[in-house]
């Protein structure tokens, strides 16, 4: 009995681990272990076993003890197999080796011993597509799903930006200065029975301004949605809401609905690509001095991301609409319900396995369907305000460990609008530390 499930793997294992044989070792043995990998992908099977044993025999490498337990499943030879799997119970791949092991009982028609290896490498494993194949495997036995790890990020970071207040690049002077910026976040499934959780997400954020508490800026956000997990993708739909301060004192409430589609079968060619779409309805309560902004925000986002070996790429597109209060003085009129359109772009590199870096673009045009009334030396202007806002991002992560990372990002912001007090650019530099728990 053979598993496409298992063979999806072989490639990601055998090449993130091919290090691991080490850079001394016998170059025979290396060039056997490289021989071996490509009869296996050409499906020259007696080739493959011949060539990785003879690897074995002077090579001591967990992405070849892997391989030759894949090899062992494909010849049906289930006790070999086993025994490969075992050796990596005590290392950093056993979560992938109690899936692999579940295999091998489901191929004996061992079901008890199956659901105890599917289930330990669904609560084991920290990687999303072993833990949905696992958790699948447990569907199709009628097993228990083990509950799913809540999941915590902490981060801050200091940061430096020159144009605090947005002012216009007419304007004779701007604020400038450094910030600190914390971000939390916790997620987990409380509840789960078969394809279908409850999903909860709790998120915080801060920026505070040194010396200019009043652009001070913080967030609670949390999302309570049901989730249901197909074969190739997952479904939300749920309710949330935001509290937002602006200058240390309340901003606006909001009450959300979204929904939210995603699948991994989107792939163009060879890379692994992961697709969504996502759809949010807001109300928003203003808080009495930003009452303008009272009403309702809708928005749609469409998102691909794909790897490709030490690539990682992203497109987005995103469109807002807007219908708020407004603000009217009587003679003049300022509109706040915008339609935005956003496209981004981003790019990464793994310079080495710990440091990556990374460099993103985005656009986004900004049409505002009410004309501003504004007061001029000439008189009153009337004016439909269009904005085009070009984004650029240099980004750079440090793995310090397993769960310490080093976060830089650079970042500049060009605005450019058709009434000039809105025109503005802004350069802003950080450096944090995260902590994933």
């Amino acid at each position: 009995m053979l598993s496409r499930s298992l063979l999806l793997f072989v490639l990601l294992v055998g090449t993130s681990l091919n290090g691991m044989a080490g850079e001394h070792l016998e170059e025979r043995y290396r060039q056997d272990f490289k021989a071996g990998i490509a009869a296996f992908r050409n499906n020259n099977l007696e080739e493959a076993r011949q060539r990785l044993e003879s690897a074995a025999t002077g090579l001591e490498s967990r992405a070849l003890t892997y391989n030759l337990g894949v090899l062992y499943y494909r010849l049906e030879e289930f006790d070999l197999a086993e025994q490969q799997f075992r050796k990596l119970l005590d290392t950093a791949q056993r979560a992938l080796a109690f899936y692999n092991l579940g295999l091998i009982a489901l191929a004996r028609d061992d079901q008890t011993a199956a659901r105890e290896a599917f289930h330990s490498a669904a609560s084991e494993t920290t990687e999303e597509n072993l833990a949905r194949l696992a958790r699948a495997k447990l569907r199709d036995l009628k097993a228990p799903l083990p509950a799913r790890d809540w999941q915590a990020l902490a981060s801050i970071a200091a940061g430096y930006e020159n144009n605090i207040g947005l002012f216009p690049d007419s304007a004779p002077s701007a604020i400038d200065g450094s910030f600190t910026e914390t971000i939390a976040a916790l997620s987990g499934t409380p509840l789960e029975e078969g394809k279908d959780a409850l999903k909860t997400t709790l998120q915080l954020y801060g920026r505070d301004y040194m010396g200019n508490d009043r652009f001070n800026a913080h967030l609670v956000r949390g999302l309570a949605a049901w989730q249901r997990t197909l074969e190739d993708a997952k479904f939300e739909l749920g309710l949330g809401a935001d509290q937002v301060w602006l200058g240390n004192r309340s901003r606006e409430q909001r009450a959300r609905l979204a929904g939210k589609w995603t699948t991994r079968g989107c792939a163009l060619g060879s890379e692994s690509a992961r697709c969504s779409l996502a759809l949010n309805v807001e109300q928003v309560f203003a808080a009495p001095r930003y009452n303008a902004y009272d009403g309702q925000h809708y928005q749609a986002e469409a998102r691909y991301r794909a790897r490709q070996g030490k690539w990682l790429g992203q497109a987005q597109y995103r469109l807002e609409y807007d219908d708020r209060e407004n603000f009217d003085t009587g003679r003049e009129f300022f509109s706040v319900s915008p339609i935005a359109h956003t496209l981004k772009l981003g790019l990464d590199y793994a310079l080495t396995p710990s440091f990556d870096v990374g460099a993103s673009v985005g656009y986004r045009f900004s049409h505002y369907r009410s004309a501003h009334r504004l007061l001029v030396p000439e008189g009153l202007l009337s004016i439909q305000r269009q904005d085009n806002r070009v984004q650029v991002a240099l980004e750079g992560e440090y793995q310090a460990t397993e769960r310490v990372s080093v976060l830089l990002k650079l970042q500049t912001t060009d605005n450019n609008s058709n009434i000039a007090r809105y025109d503005y650019n802004r350069q802003t530099a950080t450096l944090g530390v995260a902590v994933r728990l």
